[in-house]
């Protein structure tokens, strides 16, 4: 009769609560996965093999350094936003999040890829030293425009440094509004192929034959162009190609001015102490950095000035990011971060 009732007695109850299931581990080391780590890695490696693949010659500059931005736009906007990813979040707040990354990324990518992708010419001829001037059409279009100015060297005569400037009258109606001036260059330089025993310095030509120049025309009255000096050494004519400036210049500030306001937001969304100030110091680093890259004068900017941009956009906004964080501290009591609750 005892053991029959310690049997009894370990027999689990039919109307017992059963036990919650596990989530498999595979997924939740793969959901931890997307959370940290995989999306900067795949844009770490996108970029990277964009960039092998340029130094290789197998794709243009302008496609490698448009994947290359976009990848890193991408991790920036990730490391922003990645806190959020921790928590659970309220229904309104992850709908907010997606329109405001929605909202950033253009902001972000859309300059980037007119940059260094003006598209195709509006028009396009070869100007003539010290010939007559051509008329741009504009077709009573006023907006911002950029023209590509492109010198062509005469074949070098050795490794010699070159440099050749030009001089163009810009007007209208046979009156001169602006001088443009600039030069193109040609410099040698070296550089070494290959490792170990079996690598070489070899010669290596680094030349500057396309410039980019802005023209605002508000009025969108065609405009005349003449070239008045070009020094010796290249041929005696030039490229012209007038591209459109895409999207009013105003409308990037005021998307630009919402991206940062919805930075700010997001911040204040965050847990308290938890990368505070994260994607509003990102974002103004972002701005700087494409402002700096799109005023480049070079027609088609590279990776030295998509270099040159980061680094300055990053120190720029550690600086300009945490004083517009702190000024703005008394608007963020107004703000209610709800998921916290």
């Amino acid at each position: 009769m005892k053991k029959s009732q310690g049997t009894k007695a370990r027999a689990p109850a039919r109307g017992g609560r059963k036990p919650a299931p596990t989530p498999p581990l595979t997924r939740l080391v793969v959901v931890d996965a997307l959370r940290r780590w995989v999306v900067p890695v795949l844009a770490l490696i996108v970029g990277f093999v964009a960039f092998i693949l340029y130094n290789a010659g197998v794709i243009e500059e302008a496609a490698a350094v448009t994947t290359v931005g976009m990848a890193a736009l991408l991790a920036v906007l990730f490391y922003g936003l990645r806190s959020f990813l921790q928590h659970g979040m309220d229904p309104a707040i992850a709908a907010a999040l997606v329109v405001f990354a929605v909202l950033w990324a253009a902001a972000a990518g859309y300059p980037l890829y007119r940059s260094v992708n003006p598209g195709v010419p509006l028009f396009s001829t070869e100007l003539v030293r010290n010939g007559p001037p051509i008329t741009l059409p504009f077709q009573n279009r006023p907006g911002r425009y950029y023209l590509a100015i492109e010198g062509h060297f005469l074949p070098p005569e050795g490794h010699v440094n070159r440099t050749a400037a030009y001089k163009l009258v810009l007007g209208h109606d046979g009156a001169s509004d602006r001088v443009i001036q600039g030069a193109f260059s040609q410099t040698w330089g070296t550089q070494r192929v290959g490792s170990g025993r079996r690598s070489s310095i070899v010669p290596s030509l680094r030349e500057t034959t396309l410039v980019r120049e802005a023209i605002n025309n508000p009025a969108g009255t065609d405009l005349t162009l003449q070239l008045t000096e070009l020094s010796p050494g290249v041929r005696d004519g030039i490229t012209i190609r007038l591209y459109s400036g895409g999207a009013p210049q105003w409308v990037w500030i005021v998307i630009s001015v919402v991206a940062l306001a919805g930075a700010i937001v997001v911040d204040a969304w965050r847990p308290k102490g938890e990368n505070e100030g994260l994607m509003t110091t990102m974002t103004v680093a972002t701005i700087v950095a494409l402002i700096l890259f799109h005023a480049s004068s070079a027609a088609a900017p590279g990776f030295p000035q998509f270099a040159i941009a980061a680094l300055m956009g990053t120190l720029a906004g550690a600086i300009a990011g945490t004083v517009l964080w702190r000024l703005t501290q008394p608007l963020r009591r107004y703000l209610v971060p709800r998921h916290r609750h």
